[in-house]
Parts: C-alpha cells; sequence; structure tokens
C-alpha cells in the first residue's frame, strides 16, 4: 500500500472536526493519543488560531509572537477532554497552537491543522477515485475486474470506473459482482473508446446502449454511424483553426455528443501521449475544450512514472485557463495491472488519481461535481510528495487532505479494501465484516467533517 504520510499531530492528538464551514461557530474535542500526549484533566489549555494566508510584518511566526493571534482558553473535562468552539471567518488552512499552563505563562505543545471551507466547499466530501484502468477484457489488461476494484479499495479510491479498451464490459462485471456487498466504494461503468480507429482515445464514464459500450455500438451499426458523423461534419464551421481537420473533428463531437446523450460524461484521455506524435494535436485540445465539446481533460497520467506528457498537459491546460478558456481535469494512472514491475504498461497502479468534491458519491454526484469544476489531479510517483494540479483553491485544501485526511481514510480503506478481496471469492467470514470495515471509513469521514448530525 502507498499512501501519504501521517502529519505528527495526528498520531499524538484527536481533534475533530478538521475540515469546518466558515461563517458558522464549530464546536470542537481535543483529546490527546496515549499516555504520552494526555490531556490532565481540570488542567488549562490555550490555542492561538493562526490564519495561514494573513500573516504580515507586524505579526510574525514565532512562538513568542503568537500571543498577537486569537486566543481560545479551556479546561480539560474529567476524561482529558477539551471542549470549545470558535467561527473562523476566511476560507483557508488555520494552525490551532496548542499551549498548557506552566507556572506563570504557558508552554506550547504543539500544532494542529484546521481547514476552514465556504460553504459550497464544505458541504461536499472528498472522494480519491480514478477514471481510466484497465482489466482482463482489455487486450492488455490483467486481473478478474471484482479483483480490480477492491485493490483500488485497498489503496484508498472511493470510486473507480474501469475502462478496458473496446469494451464497457469490465465495469460491469465489477458494477455486478460487488452489488450487493456493503462497501463505501462506488462503481462506475466505463469504456476506452477508440472509433472509428484506434488512434482516438476517448473515456466514457456512466453511459451505456443497451449494456454495451459506444464501440459495440459502433461496430454493430457502423454505416448508420458512418452517416450521422459525415452529417455532423457539414454542420462544422467553414473556418476551422489549422491544425483542426473537420472528419477528425467530427468524430470527437460525435463521440461526446452520443456518450452525453446517454447521460455520461466524455473525456480527453491522455492527450500529449505521444504514440509516433501526440495523441491529440493541440489545436484540437484546444477546440475540444473552448467549444465545450468533451466534459475534461486527463491532465495527469500516463504510461511511464514521472511522465513528459503531464508536464505538458499541465502547461497546456495553465496556458488555456490564462486565455479565459477553462476544462475541468482528472487525474488517472491508466494501469492495465496492480501487481507487476515496470514493463511497458505495468506499475502505473495509484500513481495518479482524482479528488473530486462530491455532494454524493453517486455517479450523477460525480458527474455534477466535474462538470462544476470541483476537481484536483494529483501524482505521486516517486511516493514521497504529490504533486497536485488545479485551481489554487482546490489545490490549497487538496494539499490540506493529502496531510489530515487521507492518510488516516486511507488505512481504513485499506482494511476494508482486504475484506472486499475476500468476499469477491466466496469468503463469508469476509463478507460479514466487510460492513463493519466500511461503517468505520464513514465514521471517521463524517467526524472529520464535522458531519455526525447527517448520519
Amino acid at each position: 500500500m502507498k499512501t501519504q504520510a501521517f502529519h505528527h499531530s495526528i498520531s499524538r492528538y484527536a481533534l475533530f472536526p478538521r475540515a469546518v464551514c466558515t461563517g458558522k461557530e464549530t464546536a470542537f474535542t481535543l483529546r490527546g493519543r496515549g499516555m504520552e500526549y494526555a490531556l490532565t484533566p481540570g488542567a488549562s489549555y490555550l490555542l492561538r488560531v493562526i490564519p495561514h494566508e494573513e500573516n504580515n510584518s507586524s505579526v510574525l511566526l514565532t512562538y513568542s509572537c503568537s500571543d498577537k493571534y486569537d486566543g481560545i482558553s479551556a479546561r480539560a473535562d474529567d476524561d482529558g477532554i477539551l471542549h470549545f468552539s470558535y467561527l473562523f471567518e476566511r476560507e483557508q488552512t488555520y494552525t490551532l497552537r496548542l499551549h498548557a499552563a506552566e507556572g506563570d505563562g504557558w508552554k506550547q505543545l504543539i500544532d494542529l491543522h484546521v481547514y476552514a471551507a465556504e460553504p459550497d466547499l464544505w458541504e461536499r466530501t472528498p472522494m480519491r477515485g480514478n477514471t481510466h484502468c484497465h482489466a482482463c477484457p482489455s487486450v492488455d489488461g490483467t486481473e478478474d475486474p471484482a479483483m480490480v476494484a477492491a485493490m483500488y479499495r485497498k489503496a484508498g479510491f472511493d470510486y473507480l470506473a474501469i475502462t478496458d479498451h473496446h469494451l464497457i464490459d469490465g465495469s460491469l462485471i465489477a458494477i455486478d459482482a460487488l452489488k450487493d456487498l456493503p462497501t463505501g466504494l462506488a462503481l462506475y461503468k466505463g469504456e476506452e473508446v477508440h472509433v472509428p480507429d484506434a488512434y482516438i482515445h476517448a473515456v466514457n464514464v456512466g453511459a451505456d446502449f443497451g449494456g454495451k459500450g459506444l464501440n459495440t455500438y459502433y461496430n454493430e451499426n457502423r454505416d448508420v454511424c458512418n452517416a450521422e458523423v459525415a452529417a455532423l461534419a457539414e454542420t462544422l464551421p467553414d473556418d476551422l483553426p489549422i491544425g483542426v481537420e473537420r472528419m477528425d473533428l467530427a468524430w470527437r463531437c460525435w463521440i461526446a455528443k452520443m456518450i452525453h446523450d446517454r447521460g455520461g460524461i466524455a473525456i480527453a484521455a491522455h492527450p500529449f501521449w505521444i504514440w509516433e506524435a501526440h495523441n491529440t494535436r493541440n489545436a484540437m485540445l484546444r477546440y475540444l475544450a473552448e467549444h465545450h465539446i468533451f466534459d475534461a481533460m486527463e491532465v495527469l497520467g500516463g504510461q511511464e512514472p514521472g511522465s513528459m506528457e503531464s508536464n505538458l498537459q499541465i502547461a497546456f491546460w495553465n496556458d488555456m485557463r490564462a486565455d479565459g478558456i477553462y476544462m475541468p481535469i482528472v487525474g488517472c494512472d491508466d494501469a492495465h495491472t496492480r501487481h507487476m514491475t515496470w514493463n511497458s504498461l505495468d506499475n502505473c497502479f495509484n500513481m495518479a488519481w482524482t479528488v473530486i468534491f462530491a455532494k454524493e458519491p453517486s455517479f450523477d454526484g460525480f458527474a455534477e461535481s466535474l462538470r462544476g469544476g470541483y476537481s484536483a489531479a494529483v501524482d505521486n510517483y516517486d511516493g514521497t510528495t504529490p504533486n497536485v494540479v488545479g485551481t489554487y483553491r482546490l489545490v490549497r485544501y487538496t494539499v490540506f487532505l493529502l496531510e489530515q485526511y487521507f492518510p488516516v481514510h486511507d488505512e481504513l480503506c485499506f482494511t476494508e479494501g482486504q475484506l472486499l478481496w475476500d468476499a469477491c471469492q466466496g469468503d463469508d467470514t469476509a463478507h460479514a465484516m466487510l460492513a463493519d470495515a466500511a461503517a468505520r471509513v464513514k465514521t471517521f469521514e463524517s467526524a472529520f467533517f464535522g458531519r455526525e448530525e447527517n448520519n
């Protein structure tokens, strides 16, 4: 399992919630973990509230000057728990610097961290997921789709779309295998679309055509589909930009329309992956984004760890934003296997993913969030420091969550994922234990975001 390192404060103190809503007074509880960090019943404590984005030259971030920040006084109850409340006015990370009374002064103990989000963001739960990977139905994929799903849950993923080449079958097999299992992993239909030929790579998430994928639909209705694309090509502007070839654009527009007509999400797959040349022309990607033809683009992910393609995709996306063109983004590992070491298409598993901020985990919740721009892309090829791509607002929140939320979340998911793996193979004991493991993930999530009242 590859997970982010715990921030030391998590292992020493239990502070809940850690993500709160701005403009609303929030009640907190704080206790030490174990005898070394236990708070003394009846003792007085002080917390200084330090906003990360509001420092200035007159308020230095030193222990000696921290008394210039707001202070919260509290006394530990008989169980060694502090109860206090505070209203955070602006969206950002805050340090809660904990002090214990010592003589006539205060002894600094530790810096704890809280994130205050505006209501539109706080009401959304961060979901770690992947919308581009392969299982054994792909000609170059490995592993049973249900086993693939279990492995992603073990790695801390909250949602997954298996997107086999030319086929929706893998995603449907996984959905069917897990439908009666009490897991917190949301599974969506998916396929990697290659029509009319393999040079086009697009990801379909959520759309099906009578239980079949778009690739199969096309192969069974070639004459009708070809005629539809030809007619669509006639409707395109005469003055297309240089580099935007008419029939190429017509095919991509048709693919996106077919996916959208059936309620799905259309994603431009690894546009700068080099297959002799970039998989998608620069001018074409810009046109797709400017005219909102596709819902999102893969900005992180590729076939090689630390791939140069991702650097180009990030730069191109930022350039488009500077020009006023916004396209939602995803990160994905495009993994074709989960166990083997690097060899061509191997070893991408869990190296890139998306954090979606969703109101609820269904496909509709995922789609609403992605289309609304509530996503950040993350990769972590070296297993140490993650790289986060997105708007500043979502990157700063994601960075906080990678330190404070996902390490615990991912460890809890590991247990659930192992039980899911065993249950998928007929282990009745694992099946019986699975609901409790999934509930532990949900309980932690609710406590972290202060949503116990919604359970």
